[in-house]
């Protein structure tokens, strides 16, 4: 090769060569400041910090706040030799040492509240129940004018001594009168048997003579149908079936039915073609069936009950039960059967009952449709001015005065740690609490909450063809020494609907202390006995939504709580809505830790021992507790992703996947409040991190955007439509059930999150 003349000339200095640090993982906001470090640790002060100036007393609080805040991730970052900051943390971790390294600092950064938290007040003289039976020796069945066998059934088998005041009401009226009626009466109070008892007795008359001798069974199942009645969903129309089925012991001839959707639309034919003489029924499914099952007769039909009114309207069966009311009218009135029996002894019209707890404006649009002449009943009175139902404006709706409700203000990322401290608390004393309902805004986040707080060790074997093997469970982290063993279940829309049935008979059947996890499926009508606890863990859609869920407890004159979360800052504020007849009394979650985690925290037991291992603090106090609790959340979430990729295919490996997932559907569900109450639940102040720590994440996962991910029908089937063409999730009438979605959650998303977009913009949600 030629020369070219050109001479090169390297000058190295007499200083060591560095090695060029490189930094990988993690953030690259963190590798950076790693990375700058680096530098200035070999140069010295930069140029932006020599001639920096001394910081402020502000900019040294702005600045200590700052690095106060948590970080939302684990620092990964490592040098050239592969070895991270975080393996460096692990080898001197383990699960049963004192947590160290990255400390989930949840007591810092945390917005102050506004609620001013007073001490407890004296316990004064518990309140008189004002949903008990009436205790005057007077007041019984037979005096409301049942016959004495239906009023010896009530007090002999049912152990039913005296009605409410409701029932005292309303009874009478349906009995002797054939007007329309509109029955308001608080949640617990029994609704249900007073429009029922009336139905049966007028029934059980037609075998009879007028001089009151039995003449035998006149009537059977095939003597025609009389009776209708529709409530919003499956599990309501289950509940009100086994009500009537307890009372129809004392008259076996007469038969009652259900058609509910998620079942056999065949089986549920033949039920009708041999012959019902009550049927209960969804709006969905019974239009189904008045549109194609020739055989369904209602040319006898005397009464058509619309129980929840306000729930029918909201899920938009609006058209379905204006095609209802229409064809039933349109159906000439006949006055006798097919076996020319007279039907003298029922009423000479067909009558129309409307029964709810609220009086709203959909309420009143829907006695518009159903109603005429109607009688407004309540607990207190009855009204007889032509259409009362529909023209009463300020009624009221009180919860049972013997209700004690509370709510607790609590930072986001304390909202888990505080919900397991007021379990854990709940549960401290035997018998104290013996079962508790825990309502959540969303389904996935049921599925997640149900999958953390379940015990590890007890899955359900591959053998196991339960209805309820992934709905009930054994409870861990809640239990304690005088309550060892707390069963745990699921409940939500988009479980089939023998499951649902399933989980719903084992929570009334469950002897041992039992909690909950439901979304709104369960706020509507259910009557659990000895529901002792109702948390709010998520808010209400709105203020009704809010008087139906705790209505689940105090029922018949039982005492009951009722606690409600809320966050610090605009949140407190929807406390003035709540109108109750007790007063909401503010609670601390600091309180709240204290007594939950007083006592050690037993972890779920793992599948290698049968030892029972607790959770340890470094200073074993309540708060050090939480934090704890905390990273031992976090840390099974990550190591559930391991798992994931290892293969394995059990519960906890897909922990982290449902955190995100509940993450997300919790973001939106929060972005559906009604209008009016959407003020105190602004989506914009909603610190997603913060946020995120309440599902034992360290960052909040993307994806908000994407739209509900869950999909119960299958791909290409023709899924049902209900009012404006929108998809009919729980009463959907799929043979195999598969539209079961929870109707509460998918149809408010619909309908309000367009509506929301302009405030929820900030945070890509939609």
């Amino acid at each position: 090769m030629a020369d070219t003349g050109m001479l090169l000339n390297f000058d190295i200095s007499d200083a060591p060569i560095k090695r060029q640090v490189k930094f990988t993982g993690g953030r690259w906001r963190d590798r950076v400041h790693a990375q700058r470090s680096a530098r200035n640790n070999h140069k010295g002060p930069t140029r932006s910090e020599a001639n920096s100036t001394p910081l402020t007393k502000d900019r040294r609080e702005f600045h200590r706040n700052h690095d106060e805040r948590p970080a939302k991730r684990q620092k990964t970052f490592g040098d050239s030799n592969g070895q991270t900051e975080h393996s460096r943390r692990q080898e001197t971790n383990s699960a049963s040492a004192k947590p160290g390294g990255i400390t989930s600092r949840l007591f810092t950064s945390n917005p102050t509240p506004r609620t001013v938290f007073e001490e407890p007040a004296e316990e004064t003289e518990p309140a008189k129940p004002s949903n008990a039976p009436l205790s005057n020796e007077a007041e019984n069945f037979h005096a409301l004018g049942l016959s004495p066998r239906i009023a010896q059934h009530l007090s002999s088998k049912l152990e039913m001594k005296a009605p409410t005041s409701i029932q005292k009401n309303t009874i009478p009226l349906l009995i002797k009168d054939d007007s329309d009626a509109f029955l308001q009466a608080e949640t617990g109070s029994g609704k249900t048997l007073a429009y029922l008892l009336p139905i049966v007795q007028r029934i059980i008359a037609l075998s009879h003579r007028e001089d009151g001798s039995a003449t035998g069974t006149r009537i059977h199942r095939d003597s025609g149908l009389f009776a209708i009645i529709l409530a919003p969903t499956r599990e309501l129309c289950k509940q009100i079936a086994t009500v009537l089925e307890k009372v129809l012991r004392c008259a076996p001839w007469i038969v009652s039915t259900t058609v509910i959707g998620g079942e056999s639309k065949k089986s549920e034919k033949a039920r009708i073609r041999k012959g019902v003489n009550i049927l209960i029924a969804t709006p969905g499914r019974l239009a189904d069936h008045l549109d194609n099952t020739k055989v369904l007769d209602v040319g006898t039909v005397r009464w058509l009950i619309l129980d929840e009114g306000d729930r029918l309207m909201e899920m938009g069966f609006e058209d379905e039960l204006k095609n209802i009311v229409g064809q039933i009218r349109k159906e000439k009135l006949k006055e006798t059967n097919k076996e020319e029996v007279n039907l003298g002894a029922l009423p000479q019209r067909r009558v129309t009952v409307l029964c709810s707890a609220t009086m709203k404006m959909n309420v009143q649009k829907l006695g518009e449709i159903s109603l005429q002449d109607a009688t407004h009943i309540t607990a207190s009175k009855s009204e007889s001015d032509g259409d009362a139902a529909v023209e009463t404006n300020d009624a009221v709706f009180t919860a049972p005065s013997q209700l004690k409700q509370s709510y607790i203000v609590v930072p986001a990322k304390l909202r888990l740690v505080t919900l397991i401290a007021l379990l854990k608390s709940s549960f401290a004393r035997r018998g104290s609490v013996m079962k508790a309902i825990i309502f959540i805004s969303c389904a996935d986040s049921v599925d997640f909450h149900f999958d953390l707080l379940r015990s590890t060790r007890l899955q359900s074997s591959s053998n196991d063809t339960s209805p309820t093997k992934d709905t009930v469970a054994d409870a861990a982290y809640i239990t304690s020494p005088a309550n060892p063993d707390i069963t745990l279940l699921k409940l939500h829309g988009s479980l089939q609907q023998p499951v649902r049935t399933s989980t719903l008979a084992a929570f009334h059947a469950s002897k041992n202390p039992s909690v909950l996890i439901t979304t709104d499926i369960a706020s509507r009508g259910l009557d659990v006995p000895a529901v002792d606890l109702v948390i709010e863990y998520d808010p209400a859609f709105s203020v009704d939504d809010h008087v139906h869920r705790i209505g689940r407890t105090a029922r018949a004159g039982r005492p009951g709580k009722a606690t409600l979360c809320l966050q610090p800052g605009c949140e407190e504020g929807y406390v003035d809505l709540l109108k109750s007849a007790t007063p909401l009394t503010p609670q601390s979650y600091d309180a709240t830790l204290q007594n939950g985690f007083i006592t050690p925290i037993t972890l779920p037991k793992p599948d290698t021992s049968s030892e029972p291992q607790t959770l340890v603090s470094d200073r074993q106090t309540p708060n050090s507790r939480a934090e704890a609790l905390q990273l031992h959340l976090e840390q099974r979430l990550l190591a559930s992703e391991k798992e994931k990729e290892s293969g394995s295919s059990n519960t906890n490996s897909k922990l982290l996947d449902a955190a995100r997932q509940a993450f997300r559907s919790h973001i939106r569900a929060y972005a559906t409040h009604v209008r009016d109450e959407r003020v105190y639940f602004d989506i914009t102040q909603l610190h997603l991190g913060h946020s995120a720590k309440s599902f034992a994440l360290r960052e909040a996962p993307g994806g908000i955007g994407g739209g509900p991910s869950r999909r119960t029908y299958k791909a290409g089937a023709k899924v049902g439509a209900g009012a404006g063409g929108q998809k009919r999730g729980a009463d959907s009438d799929g043979e195999d059930g598969a539209g079961a979605t929870d109707e509460d959650a998918a149809r408010r998303m619909r309908m309000k999150m367009k509506a929301v977009m302009s405030a929820a913009g900030e945070f890509n949600i939609g």
